[in-house]
């Protein structure tokens, strides 16, 4: 997508994967969503199919996002494919596998809590500082639920920071359709080009471009798909902290 030289007055923001490296926050919670459903189906043993089950989802064995993992594509059919294929290879029950699983992540706050009570968002407090102090309107489009993204925001101290939130449970379409984007623009009295769009995903960029957003930025410290990420952006970089020096953004300040 080209750039433009006009004055952006929006930014929409992911949550998971752009706000924050992924892995950092969700690998624990991941595993032991993993290990209590493998428990429930009394299989707590199989480690080899808990390890590729976290694969699957998109944290290998040392911590890395892998690209391909299902947390970073938002195609029912192609998650659905994949995880029966995986359950047919590790025979694994799919039905008690995907309710011990959701039945877990809906159980994870208080893990998530003690985790982000535990980290520094310094980075994410000042860009968020800087970008109200230019006068940006702040939305976040996630397809994480109501109550996981409250949580975040409120515990990154963002949350007074930001003037719309669409999530699951907002009843908007779900990216890539860009009508959440077009709520924000419309509640922001902004036009599509005058927003700028930061995800981690190639969803996101989709999201981006079927708007019509007239700046896209993607980060790595979701997918980590460069490749196809630069294909589909107008920049990458390797967190959002580098939002704070785009002359695109900030201009020459």
């Amino acid at each position: 997508m080209a750039q433009t030289a006009e004055k952006l007055k929006g930014i929409i923001f992911d949550k998971d994967g752009t706000l924050f490296d992924y892995a950092q926050v969700w690998e624990d919670v991941l595993k032991e969503g993993i290990d209590k459903t493998f428990t429930s189906m009394g299989r707590r043993e199989h480690l080899k199919a808990k390890r590729a089950m976290l694969e699957l989802m998109g944290i290998d064995e040392k911590g890395k996002c892998l690209p391909k993992g299902l947390v970073f594509t938002h195609r029912p059919v192609r998650i659905l494919r994949r995880f029966l294929v995986y359950c047919l290879r590790y025979r694994v029950n799919a039905i008690k596998a995907i309710r011990g699983y959701h039945q877990s992540v809906k159980n994870s706050e208080v893990l998530l809590t003690e985790k982000l009570r535990t980290m520094d968002f310094t980075i994410q407090q000042t860009l968020f500082h800087e970008l109200k102090k230019a006068g940006y309107a702040i939305g976040i489009i996630t397809n994480d639920n109501d109550s996981s993204t409250t949580l975040f925001l409120s515990l990154m101290g963002l949350e007074k920071m930001v003037d719309f939130v669409s999530s699951r449970d907002s009843h908007y379409r779900r990216k890539p359709h860009p009508e959440a984007f077009q709520v924000f623009c419309k509640q922001a009295g902004i036009e599509s080009h005058e927003v700028a769009m930061v995800g981690d995903t190639i969803t996101d960029m989709l999201f981006a471009k079927r708007s019509k957003a007239g700046y896209t930025v993607a980060v790595l410290s979701g997918s980590n798909d460069r490749k196809r990420l630069k294909a589909i952006s107008d920049v990458v970089y390797a967190d959002i902290s580098a939002l704070l020096y785009d002359k695109r953004i900030f201009g020459s300040r």
